[in-house]
């Protein structure tokens, strides 16, 4: 894994466990019990119980994959409805380190949780413990007061921990595209000739996500790639030696992939120069410079081995395709594949799809899963330009996922489909294909005419985090099933 990969970014949760602990002894519309049960020891070692009932759950049911836990916070108030300064230093100590406040407590928990909203300015999450009847009631409340402030404030109630890990999962893709440093390969013109849907101002792209692009001379890899060290060369040797040695099969003459690698170490040098996690630049523009053809070279190796490492790298200056990855690389944990998106005419069923690209990878499955059986096949035929290929029928009848950004970044199309077979995977060329079916592909025909042809897939059913992922951005969402 990339050690900036977005994959290892992880959402810093902080706990907090709010409990109203009377002082005084005394019974009403307020208060329950009898005898001891009035007394502030009593009612300190009950909270101190349910306490450590939630320390419990956040060490037994938070995802460690997506999620960094900080130490859970104890804050006890009393009857006379004061927090003191000196009580929220100690439960804000570390707020500098925290994304978001994990709210938990006993009764009366709505207005500490709204000092604490306005203190931090930070999202704050409520969840039920494990032992609960019921959700969160003291959430609604919060919620809703700080919803109806109008000024940013954001909530999540979650109804078990199966649910608070969505919101996990959503936040900490938010927060990884935010830090996401894009390195933007350009010949000469910003939008590539090859996918004019990916963006219409680059701008936009930052406005909307946070992302920031490194403008960059595609040229200029090349030259960086003459210039690799002896010891970087051994490097590139090394890693397509290994490629030959785990492949399944190769059908291009094997001392050719060498100079696919060669060009991906040149990547990573300049992104690691200019501390970048993602990759993408022109096809159409730097083929016809003819110095792939001179070189025999083509950069899908260099995508396909950027993937598996966890970092979004997207052909034809996709932008688009870049975040589309992001989103999928966070959520699911897992390298997307990529293609031109396709109804097909003969189908009378209205239900056959297929999408078209030499991008598949090893990872495909999972980053923490087994590597798939990759082929390596030329992309030209003259026999030179490393490609990875899979056979997709090994995986008939398995669901996957597209989604696609519209231009404008306002809008994210999903489409759950399922595998049913593919083309012939060996052919040389851009002729990779996946073929998937949809309920009616009709109604994909129509609604991709907003996102553009380049669809970005993954191994599941990811639809509900998607939708989630779109509401937190504040982004449409057209659906195909």
């Amino acid at each position: 894994m990339y050690e900036n990969s977005i994959v290892q970014q992880k959402l810093i949760v902080q706990p907090v466990f709010i409990s109203l602990v009377h002082i005084n002894a005394f019974m009403g519309p307020c208060r329950y019990g009898i005898g001891e049960e009035l007394t502030y020891d009593y009612e300190k070692r009950q909270a101190q119980k349910t306490f450590s009932v939630f320390k419990n759950d956040c060490d037994t049911y938070l995802d460690r994959k997506y999620v960094e836990v900080l130490e859970p916070k104890f804050l006890e108030w009393h009857e006379d409805f004061a927090v003191s300064e000196e009580v929220l230093q100690e439960v804000l100590k570390d707020n500098y380190r925290a994304d978001v406040y994990l709210i938990s407590g006993t009764r009366l928990l709505a207005y500490v949780s709204t000092v604490l909203a306005k203190k931090t300015k930070k999202p704050l999450l409520f969840v039920p413990l494990s032992n609960a009847l019921y959700s969160r009631t003291g959430g609604y409340d919060a919620s809703a007061h700080l919803t109806a402030l109008h000024q940013g404030y954001e909530t999540f109630n979650a109804l078990d921990y199966d649910d608070l890990n969505r919101y996990f999962r959503i936040l900490r893709t938010r927060k990884a595209i935010a830090k996401m440093k894009i390195l933007y390969g350009l010949r000469n013109n910003v939008l590539s000739f090859g996918c004019v849907s990916s963006f219409i101002n680059l701008q936009d792209v930052t406005d909307r996500f946070g992302t920031e692009i490194v403008n960059y001379s595609a040229r200029e890899i090349l030259t960086v790639m003459d210039e690799l060290t002896d010891e970087e060369n051994a490097e590139a040797q090394a890693v397509a030696d290994e490629l030959i040695k785990e492949a399944n099969g190769v059908h291009l003459p094997a001392e050719t992939i060498i100079n696919d690698v060669k060009y991906w170490r040149a990547v990573r040098k300049v992104m690691k120069a200019y501390d970048c996690n993602a990759f993408t630049q022109p096809c159409f523009e730097m083929c016809a410079t003819m110095e792939l053809n001179r070189r025999h070279l083509t950069f899908c190796l260099t995508h396909c081995l950027n993937k598996d490492d966890g970092i979004p790298s997207a052909c034809a200056s996709d932008i688009n395709s870049i975040i589309c990855y992001a989103i999928i690389m966070s959520i699911a944990r897992k390298a997307p594949y990529m293609g031109n998106t396709m109804v097909r005419l003969q189908d009378k069923t209205h239900r056959s799809c297929r999408i078209l690209h030499d991008m598949c990878s090893k990872k495909m499955k999972g980053f923490d899963e087994p590597n798939l059986p990759i082929d390596y096949v030329a992309f030209t035929k003259g026999n030179w330009g490393t490609t990875m290929r899979y056979d997709w029928s090994l995986d008939c009848g398995e669901d996957i996922t597209l989604i696609n950004i519209s231009a404008d970044m306002k809008k994210l199309l999903i489409i759950k489909a399922k595998i049913t077979g593919c083309d012939d995977f060996l052919t040389q060329e851009c002729k990779e294909a996946l073929v998937f079916e949809v309920s009616d592909n009709r109604d994909l025909h129509k609604k991709i005419v907003d996102y553009g042809h380049h669809c970005c897939v993954v191994y599941g059913d990811y639809t509900q985090d998607f939708k989630a992922f779109a509401k937190l951005m504040g982004m449409n969402v057209d659906y195909v099933e």
